[in-house]
C-alpha cells in the first residue's frame, strides 16, 4: 500500500518524445506531453489505473515533442497546464522554437516544418505559470521548479521533495550522461543550467528522452 506521499512513476514512450506520469493516492500529475496525437498513450494508462484525477500537466519547455499533446489532454482531464513564463507565449502561438542546431541535430529545423504539416501543433495557452523557486505545493504535488534556459528561453526541470529531478532536455543521457548539445536559442546560458541543477542536488535524475535514470553523483561530475 502506498503512503500519502509515496510516489509511483510511470514512463510511457511516445514516438518523438515521453510521458512522466506520476501516480500518488491523492492524485496523478503529469510532465511534459510527446508529441501531438499521443493523448491516447496516456489514457490508456490511466484506464489501466483505473484513475480519471489528472490534476496537473507541468511543460518543461516549448517544443513540439514536449507539448504536442497538452491542449487535448487538457480538454479530455480539465488538468491545468503549467510552463515558465518565458516560454508561455511560445505555447500560446502554437510555436516550437528551435534556435540553432548543431552536429546531427541538423536536421531538425528541416524535419519540424514536414512534422507539423502532418500533425499540427494546436495553440496552447497555458493556465498558469511559475518563475526559479516557486512551488506546486497548491496543486498538491511537493515539486519546485528550476528554471534552466539555454535549450528554450523558458526551459525548466522540476525537482521533487524526495530528490527525484526531472531534467527535460538540458540533459542528454545516451552512452553517458552530458550537458545537451544538439540545440539551444542561447547556447551560453547551458552551463549556468547545469551549475543550477547540480546545486539542487538531486538524488535521481531523469532526461526528457530515456527511461534510464541518471545518478546524483553522475550528474555532479558532468563537465559544461
Amino acid at each position: 500500500m502506498m503512503g500519502p506521499h509515496s510516489l509511483i512513476l510511470h514512463i510511457l514512450p511516445a514516438g518523438l518524445g515521453q510521458f512522466f506520469l506520476l501516480e500518488y493516492p491523492h492524485g496523478l500529475y503529469l510532465i511534459d506531453c510527446s508529441t501531438p496525437g499521443k493523448e491516447n498513450i496516456l489514457l490508456a494508462r490511466l484506464n489501466e489505473l483505473g484513475r480519471s484525477d489528472l490534476r496537473l500537466i507541468w511543460i518543461t519547455h516549448a517544443h513540439y515533442d514536449h507539448y504536442g499533446s497538452a491542449a487535448r489532454l487538457r480538454e479530455l482531464t480539465g488538468a491545468r497546464i503549467g510552463v515558465h513564463p518565458a516560454d508561455a507565449d511560445f505555447l500560446a502561438r502554437g510555436e516550437s522554437p528551435l534556435g540553432s542546431a548543431r552536429g546531427r541535430s541538423r536536421i531538425y529545423p528541416m524535419a519540424q516544418p514536414v512534422a507539423r504539416l502532418l500533425r499540427p501543433l494546436r495553440p496552447t495557452p497555458p493556465d498558469f505559470t511559475l518563475e526559479d523557486g516557486q512551488t506546486l505545493e497548491r496543486f498538491g504535488l511537493d515539486a519546485t521548479v528550476l528554471h534552466t534556459p539555454g535549450h528554450t528561453p523558458g526551459h525548466t526541470c522540476l525537482v521533487l521533495g524526495d530528490g527525484t529531478a526531472f531534467a527535460a532536455d538540458l540533459i542528454a543521457s545516451s552512452s553517458q550522461p552530458h550537458l545537451q548539445n544538439l540545440l539551444a536559442t542561447h547556447w551560453e546560458s547551458l552551463p549556468g543550467s547545469l551549475r543550477h541543477l547540480q546545486n539542487a542536488q538531486p538524488r535521481t535524475i531523469y532526461s526528457g528522452h530515456s527511461r534510464r535514470p541518471i545518478s546524483g553523483a553522475a550528474l555532479q561530475h558532468i563537465q559544461p
